[in-house]
């Protein structure tokens, strides 16, 4: 099977590919790939196209295109995380595992007990978006997740059309069962940041519509309590059956 690689849609033309900068580098230096090898490469929507390398020069790798295909999205609900902005090691860890496990959508939410604010957006964005092709890229995944701009809480809530809603309290919830949910079409997981959701978020979730589910008696990092959230619900779901 060929190596696959995620890369820019725009790297891609017609039957041609052009590689360069850290990818090139990836693939001649770590790979040790050269002329003939082949490669499948995958743009992050779902877009595959397999091919073999017939030139590297001057730091760059271009790939002959053979045959391109769309990709299905996995089977199973998709997965939407609204996590409450938290310190930026956090953070990332949490865009970095969630991306692993398959999560579809991410919006970081700013919440009463958030201590880190949204500042110098687009700096950070482009970190987030790092972060999340990295992670793709490590585990082949097919199509990117959506990563929003921060937003407040409550405006996040209000725009969660999601069929299913749940939202992580240790005070309120009742033990989490992923029965049900292989069916569902979306399911959104709302997860606080350090401190968690104070009773009046909660309060809030639930008028619209999230119900409140315990990860066990004991106080878990934020960053914990969404991959282990995450897990159970995408693996409850069907979406980490192969």
């Amino acid at each position: 099977m060929a190596k696959r690689l995620l890369v820019d849609h725009g790297a891609i033309s017609d039957d041609r590919a052009l590689l360069g900068g850290d990818l090139a580098r990836y693939v001649t230096r770590v790979l040790r790939f050269g002329v003939g090898d082949a490669l499948s490469l995958c743009d992050g929507e779902g877009g595959l196209f397999e091919g073999r390398i017939d030139r590297v020069s001057g730091g760059r790798v271009e790939v002959a295109i053979a045959e391109r295909r769309q990709l299905a999205r996995p089977a199973g609900p998709r997965l939407w995380l609204l996590y409450g902005l938290a310190k930026a090691s956090a953070t990332e860890t949490t865009l970095q595992k969630a991306t692993e496990l398959g999560v579809d959508r991410v919006t970081p939410v700013i919440c009463e007990r958030s201590v880190a604010r949204p500042r110098d957006g687009d700096k950070k964005r482009a970190r987030w978006g790092e972060i999340v092709r990295g992670a793709a890229r490590q585990c082949e995944r097919a199509f990117l997740p959506q990563v929003d701009e921060p937003q407040p809480l409550a405006r996040a809530l209000a725009d969660c059309g999601a069929s299913h809603k749940l939202i992580a309290s240790v005070a309120h919830g009742q033990t989490l069962s992923a029965e049900g949910l292989a069916g569902a079409g979306e399911v959104a997981l709302a997860v606080g940041p350090e401190g968690g959701f104070t009773d009046a978020e909660v309060a809030a979730a639930e008028r619209a519509g999230f119900a409140p589910v315990s990860l066990g008696p004991t106080i878990l990092r934020s960053e914990t309590a969404a991959i282990a959230l995450l897990a159970i619900v995408a693996y409850g779901s069907g979406r980490l059956q192969s």
